[in-house]
């Protein structure tokens, strides 16, 4: 089916009418928006109203605060040296490990001498279950 006049449509939309369409869609969103604000806060405020408080956490002086995310290292040198250091009094230094079980840290140096001299300790061989069979 072809149209006389070349087969496309010669006249224009109505721009007067695209126009009142849009200050009337804009002007709708605003009004919208005007009203559902004011009653999102009254709703909000209700609900906390209707809320009973909040628990109370009793916090012991004795417990960490716990960190939920990475720290930042400032200065990785810094935090290096401070590691090693750690590391270092860990490895040279006496300290209780278990006290109640009787079980100490000793140095490292102080180990491998006692090794040296004594050889490492025999352990019994675990019982054998005979499901290795």
């Amino acid at each position: 089916m072809r149209h006389e006049h070349g087969g496309y449509e010669r006249t224009d939309a109505n721009a007067r009418g695209t126009f009142q369409a849009g200050l009337w869609i804009l002007g709708i969103m605003v009004v919208t928006a005007l009203l559902l604000v004011p009653m999102y806060r009254l709703l909000a405020r209700l609900e906390n109203a209707s809320q009973p408080p909040a628990a109370e956490v009793v916090k012991s002086e004795l417990s960490e605060p716990v960190q939920s995310f990475p720290k930042l290292v400032e200065s990785e040198p810094r935090v290096l040296a401070a590691f090693r250091a750690q590391e270092e009094t860990l490895l040279t230094t006496y300290a209780w490990v278990e006290k109640d079980k009787g079980k100490v840290r000793i140095p490292i140096d102080e180990a491998m001498r006692i090794v040296a001299q004594r050889g490492l300790p025999k352990f019994d061989a675990p019982a054998s279950t005979g499901a290795a069979k």
